[in-house]
């Protein structure tokens, strides 16, 4: 056990954009963001409850039936318990405020990058547009991981 524990703490730990939470709730997403997926066992992966909330809203126009319905209960169910809910700081709300009046009208992006960045997280994320405005303003991008071949090295080394 003692082991096992060592190594989960080695471990990079990440905390992933919505976009990662919808497969688990039967929702198909980029096929490049699919292919990170298949190496979150090698991460800690985190998750704001906010995220959890936006990937639930997306579905929403998409889930037709109760066979459907069940399909997102279960995903939700198996979030909660495979990734680590991590509550953003004051800071976090404040920065991603700041973020949200300079122009970027998504608070969620921004919360998940001011939550990151406040608690020394990786964040993983696909959204590029973000990330250029980010830049943009002169904000640090140290930390995002935004594609298969950056996502890869970080687990791998390589």
């Amino acid at each position: 056990m003692l082991r096992n524990r060592k190594s989960m703490l080695k471990k990079p730990n990440v905390l992933v954009d919505t976009s990662f939470l919808l497969p688990a709730l039967g929702f198909e997403i980029e096929p490049e963001a699919m292919g990170i997926i298949r190496f979150f066992r090698k991460v800690n992966i985190y998750y704001i409850e906010a995220g959890l909330m936006e990937a639930v809203w997306k579905i929403l126009r998409h889930v037709k039936n109760n066979r459907e319905l069940m399909i997102a209960k279960l995903g939700i169910e198996s979030i909660r318990n495979t990734y680590t809910l991590v509550n953003p700081p004051s800071e976090a709300y404040i920065e991603a405020i700041k973020i949200y009046n300079q122009g970027h009208k998504d608070l969620i992006d921004s919360l998940h990058y001011a939550t990151a960045k406040t608690l020394g997280l990786i964040w993983l994320t696909i959204d590029y547009d973000f990330i250029k405005f980010l830049r943009r303003h002169n904000y640090p991008v140290d930390g995002i991981i935004i594609d298969h071949r950056e996502f890869r090295k970080l687990v791998t080394g390589t």
